[in-house]
C-alpha cells in the first residue's frame, strides 16, 4: 500500500507538502514517478508537473539520486528493499476546479496535481493522510479510515486512478448536508457567502432526486458532495465519481428571503445539475477509448458532443421539469442556446464532432476568431439532444423519450462500464426501440447542415421566431427591449477611451472596412464615440450608410471607410402556440392545458 502525507507547508506562499512511503520489495527495480498532464473532464494538456519543487528521495536516511525521463515524468533506483520517501513541494495557487489552490483562509486540490503516481504500484491501494492545519475542516468524497466526520484524517482510495477522482476542499468550510433519493448529501462551501443555505439544499434535493429517478433508483455512488469555491467572480465545475467541485459567484447564491429564481441563482443551479448528471454520463457511461484513461498526453474522442451535449441539455430540463423554472423561462434558455451557436460562422465551419475531436486545442485554446471557426459540442450537442429528445418521442408516441434511452444506455454500457463506441447510440436505438436515428445523426454530427429544430419545435406547439438584439454584443431568447439601429458586426468593449473591439465577425461590417480584434474606435465620422454615447451614435445611422472611423490598432491610427449593415436576427425567440401539444414534452401549469 502506497502512503501519501499531505500537509499545508505555507499558506501565505501557497505551498502543499507531500511524502509519499513507496515499500520496496524488490531491490534495484526501477520506479517511475509522473504526474497527470490534465485532468478527466477538461480536456486540455495543464503540465500540473510545472508546480512541483524540492523533489527527493531517500531510504534509510540516505539520498537516493531521481532522474528526469520528461517535463512529467521521474525515474529512480532503489538499492535494497525496505521503506522509500519521497517528498517534494507543489505551488498551488490556481483558483479554479481543474488543479490546486491554498491561501491562508482555505485550500483546495485534486490529487492529480499533488499526488505522485508510482506506475509500478498503480493499482496498488492509496493511503492518504491530511495533516490537521489550524483546526480546518476537510471535505473529500474519500472514504475515511481515521478522522472525525469533515475533519482531518486518513483516508483510503482502491488505486491511482480512483485517487485523482477525489478532490479536496480545506478551511473553515460552512457544511450543509441533505437527503436525496435516500443518499446523503453535503453542501459545502469555502469563502464568504451569503447565501439561503436551506433553501438551496432544498432546490439541489428536488435536483438530485430527479436524476435519480430517471436512472432507475440506481446512484453510482452512496454519498455526494458538492464542493463549492464562493469569490467575487467566477464559474466553473468539473465532475468527480462521488462529488463535484465548483467555483461560483458570491451573487448565484440565492439570498434569505428571495423567492423568486433569478438568472445568477438558476446559473447556480444549472451548474449542480450538469455536474451531478455527469455521475451517469461521463464517470460510468463513458466513450470505451477513455477506459482507461490516458494521462499523459492527449486523449482524443469524437464524442463529447454526447457526453457534454446532452448533459448541457438535461441540465436547465431538470430544472424545469422539477418545477423549479416555468416553461417560458427554460424555452428562454432554448432559445438563447440557438443564439450562441448560430452567431458566428463556425457552425457552417465545423461539424460537432470535429468540435469534441479539436476540444484539446480548438476549443479549450480559443483566440478573438474562434467564433468564425469552431461550434461548441457542449451548445451545438445540447440541441442535438434537443432534436433527439423530440424525435423519440415523437417516433413512439411518447413512451420512448431523451431520459428513457439515457437510463437504457446507461444500464447497458455504464453500470456495466463497457463504454461506447461512436456508434453506441443509432445501433442501441434501433436494437432496442425499433427506431432509425441514422439519418438524423449522421447529418447532425458529420455535416454542418441546420438542425431541424424549428420544425420538430413545431409538433410540440411550439415556434421560433428571429428577432434583432439589443447591440452587437447581445444575442439572446428573448425580445430585446430596444432593437439595434445598425450593426457594427462586432463584440466590443466600451470604455471612456473608445470601443475596444473583442471579436470581429466574418464578412460583417468591421471586417469589410478592415478592422480587427483588438483595434480601438475612437472616433465616427470625426465625433469621438465612448461608452456612454455608441447608442446615440448608432441611432444617427441607417443600414447602407458609409461612415469614417478612426481607430487605433496598437498605437497606429488609422482611418477606415465603414458601410453599416442590416442588424442580424441574433436573438431566438421560443413562444408556445399550442398548449395541447406543448405539454407533451413542457411541464405547463393546468390553466393553459
Amino acid at each position: 500500500m502506497l502512503h501519501y502525507r499531505i500537509c499545508v507547508h505555507d499558506a501565505n506562499a501557497h505551498v502543499f507538502a507531500i511524502t509519499i512511503e513507496i515499500p520496496v520489495t524488490q531491490a534495484e527495480q526501477q520506479l517511475t514517478l509522473s504526474l497527470p498532464a490534465w485532468i478527466p473532464g477538461s480536456y486540455m494538456i495543464r503540465d500540473f508537473a510545472k508546480n512541483i519543487t524540492a523533489l527527493r528521495a531517500e531510504m534509510d536516511n540516505a539520498p537516493i539520486s531521481i532522474h528526469h525521463q520528461d517535463k512529467q515524468t521521474w525515474s529512480l533506483v532503489p538499492p535494497r528493499r525496505g521503506m522509500l520517501y519521497v517528498s517534494y513541494e507543489v505551488y498551488a495557487f490556481d483558483l479554479s476546479v481543474r488543479s490546486a489552490y491554498l491561501d491562508q483562509f482555505w485550500g483546495f486540490f485534486n490529487h492529480s496535481s499533488l499526488c505522485l503516481q508510482v506506475q509500478q504500484y498503480a493499482q496498488e491501494t492509496c493511503r492518504v493522510s491530511i495533516a490537521n492545519h489550524q483546526q480546518w475542516h476537510v471535505a473529500t468524497g474519500m472514504k475515511r479510515l481515521q478522522g472525525k466526520h469533515f475533519g482531518p484524517g486518513e483516508f483510503v482510495a482502491d488505486n491511482y486512478e480512483a485517487l485523482i477522482d477525489y478532490p479536496v476542499l480545506m478551511g473553515n468550510l460552512d457544511i450543509h448536508e441533505f437527503i436525496a433519493g435516500g443518499v446523503k448529501h453535503a453542501l459545502v462551501f469555502a469563502g464568504r457567502h451569503f447565501g439561503d443555505a436551506d433553501r438551496i439544499c432544498s432546490d439541489l434535493a428536488a435536483i438530485c432526486e430527479h436524476q435519480i429517478e430517471m436512472f432507475g433508483q440506481q446512484p453510482p455512488f452512496t454519498e455526494y458532495l458538492f464542493l463549492t469555491m464562493v469569490v467575487g467572480k467566477g464559474f466553473g465545475g468539473l465532475e468527480h465519481r462521488n462529488s463535484t467541485a465548483l467555483v461560483c459567484s458570491r451573487k448565484d447564491l440565492i439570498l434569505p428571503g428571495k423567492s423568486v429564481i433569478d438568472n445568477d441563482y438558476r446559473t447556480f443551479l444549472s451548474l449542480c445539475s450538469h455536474e451531478y448528471f455527469h455521475s451517469w454520463n461521463i464517470k460510468t457511461l463513458k466513450p470505451k477509448t477513455f477506459i482507461p484513461y490516458r494521462l499523459d498526453q492527449e486523449h482524443y474522442t469524437e464524442q463529447l458532443w454526447f457526453y457534454e451535449g446532452v448533459t448541457s441539455y438535461f441540465d436547465d430540463y431538470v430544472l424545469h421539469q422539477t418545477g423549479l423554472i416555468d416553461a417560458n423561462t427554460y424555452l428562454a434558455l432554448v432559445g438563447e442556446t440557438l443564439a450562441r451557436v448560430q452567431r458566428g460562422v463556425g457552425t457552417d465551419r465545423q461539424t460537432v464532432t470535429e468540435s469534441s475531436f479539436h476540444a484539446w486545442t480548438k476549443f479549450y485554446k480559443q483566440d478573438e476568431n474562434s467564433p468564425n471557426t469552431i461550434v461548441s459540442y457542449y451548445a451545438k450537442g445540447a440541441l442535438i439532444a434537443l432534436c433527439l429528445d423530440l424525435t423519440l418521442r415523437t417516433r413512439s408516441t411518447h413512451q420512448v423519450t431523451l431520459a428513457t434511452l439515457m437510463h437504457d444506455l446507461w444500464m447497458r454500457y455504464g453500470k456495466t462500464l463497457e463504454g461506447t463506441d461512436d456508434d453506441t447510440v443509432i445501433q442501441f436505438a434501433r436494437e432496442t426501440y425499433q427506431i432509425d436515428l441514422a439519418p438524423f445523426l449522421h447529418q447532425a454530427l458529420y455535416t454542418t447542415a441546420p438542425l431541424p429544430i424549428g420544425e420538430l419545435l413545431q409538433q410540440f406547439g411550439v415556434t421560433i421566431k428571429r428577432d434583432a438584439s439589443s447591440d452587437d454584443n447581445s444575442f439572446g431568447g428573448k425580445v430585446a427591449p430596444i432593437k439595434q439601429p445598425v450593426a457594427l458586426g462586432a463584440k466590443y468593449k466600451g470604455s471612456s477611451q473608445g470601443l475596444e473591439l473583442q471579436v470581429v465577425y466574418a464578412d460583417e461590417a468591421a471586417q469589410l472596412a478592415g478592422l480587427s480584434a483588438n483595434d480601438r474606435i475612437i472616433a465616427i465620422d470625426h465625433l469621438q464615440v465612448t461608452d456612454a454615447n455608441v447608442r446615440e451614435l448608432f441611432e444617427r445611422y441607417s443600414p447602407g450608410d458609409t461612415v469614417t472611423l478612426h481607430a487605433f490598432r496598437r498605437d497606429e491610427l488609422m482611418t477606415l471607410s465603414l458601410t453599416w449593415q442590416q442588424p442580424k436576427l441574433n436573438n431566438h425567440i421560443l413562444t408556445i402556440s399550442d398548449p395541447q401539444l406543448a405539454q407533451g414534452w413542457l411541464r405547463l401549469p393546468k390553466k393553459t392545458q
